[in-house]
């Protein structure tokens, strides 16, 4: 089965979700919007397969990344050979793409997609089916009061998510606060996680907000440096009893062997969109699986992605939780995103491919430039 195309469209997101910061931190006079790419793989035979680029900080430069740097690399090869277009496509990047670590993505997912398709077959058994369904966390956006992430926590527990996780606002005093009230207020029973998103605080601010989360009982205290500081992140994992995940941030499969040589985290991160797509991310997966380390799936903020990283985290037996953003979730682009049961798990998809429609009208109602 031979590509014969790959169609890229910016489409804008008319209400992007609570995770993503930009239009209001835009200048609105130069007009930037948070957008996606669709990413459209055609097959000789007609079959189609979809991936989203993430192009929040613009589409237009992803899209073209896309077209002049990965196209010509896949266009007339064959789908069922994957592994050698991500290779082709690593290479591409080295000889002059400069392309950003979230470029090919999309591309792999839609590849993936595709192949499935081609099969009949949803795409966590074409990779090799672990698990049908999985259990999922609340993922918070940014807020500034220990009460309302104690109301949005409340909120999703009575929903039936079993677990959330807090962005915290920043400041170290101040979210050892809204941790401390979290915990109070949905009781011992839920499992929290915390998220600084690095470069918030200091190595020794970090340990300070570490052994707070070790008395509250959070299970993990993801990205509490820059991912790049691997010294911090070393220091943490040797200080701290709670687990560190890392390598979000840092996301390029290559780079994740770093973390496991320098004992730079204890949980593993990556995700379809950040670390090569579906192919890039497997291969994470079973590192981390080779050291005995759990690897946690980032959520996309894009609703096709996620179902993605769905699918992943049902082909591995290392992964245990998979990321909703949270009260919004990502839905924009497909009539049937991610969602839970009472219990609080997701069930796999029973469409071939990635097993998600596309909203056509929505996408081709906020379509600015198809390249």
């Amino acid at each position: 089965m031979i590509l014969k195309d790959l169609k890229l469209r910016v489409v804008n997101v008319p209400k992007p979700g609570v995770m993503d910061k930009s239009p209001e931190k835009s200048d609105p006079d130069q007009g930037v919007k948070t957008q996606l790419v669709l990413v459209t793989a055609i097959s000789d035979t007609g079959i189609e397969g979809y991936g989203f680029g993430w192009g929040t900080k613009g589409g237009m430069r992803l899209a073209h990344t896309i077209a002049e740097v990965y196209r010509p690399e896949v266009i007339g090869e064959d789908v069922e050979f994957r592994e050698k277009l991500w290779q082709k496509a690593h290479k591409a990047d080295r000889l002059g793409g400069l392309a950003s670590v979230n470029s090919y993505g999309p591309v792999d997912v839609a590849l993936w997609d595709l192949a499935a398709k081609a099969v009949d077959k949803p795409l966590y058994k074409f990779i090799g089916a672990y698990r049908d369904k999985i259990q999922a966390y609340a993922s918070s956006p940014f807020l500034s009061k220990p009460e309302e992430y104690v109301e949005l926590a409340n909120m999703a527990k009575a929903e039936g998510y079993n677990a959330f996780k807090l962005h915290p606002p920043g400041d170290p005093d101040l979210d050892i606060e809204c941790c401390r009230a979290v915990r109070k207020s949905v009781g011992k029973d839920m499992t929290l996680m915390i998220d600084p998103v690095g470069g918030m605080y200091d190595h020794g601010e970090a340990v300070r907000v570490g052994r707070e989360l070790e008395s509250l009982n959070f299970l993990w205290f993801e990205e509490p440096l820059y991912d790049h500081d691997l010294h911090g992140l070393q220091m943490l994992t040797s200080t701290l009893d709670i687990p560190i995940l890392a390598g979000e941030w840092d996301s390029d499969f290559f780079s994740k062997a770093a973390y496991l040589k320098t004992n730079a985290c204890d949980v593993m991160r990556a995700d379809v969109s950040w670390t090569g797509g579906i192919t890039g991310t497997i291969k994470t997966a079973h590192l981390a699986e080779a050291f005995g380390m759990n690897c946690e799936l980032h959520m996309t903020v894009l609703s096709l992605m996620d179902v993605a990283n769905l699918h992943v985290a049902l082909s591995i037996k290392n992964c245990r939780y998979i990321e909703i953003p949270y009260p919004d979730g990502a839905k924009f682009g497909i009539t049937n995103p991610i969602d839970i049961d009472k219990d609080g798990y997701v069930h796999a998809p029973k469409l071939p491919g990635l097993g998600v429609t596309l909203d056509i009208a929505e996408i081709e109602k906020n379509t600015i430039a198809e390249i």
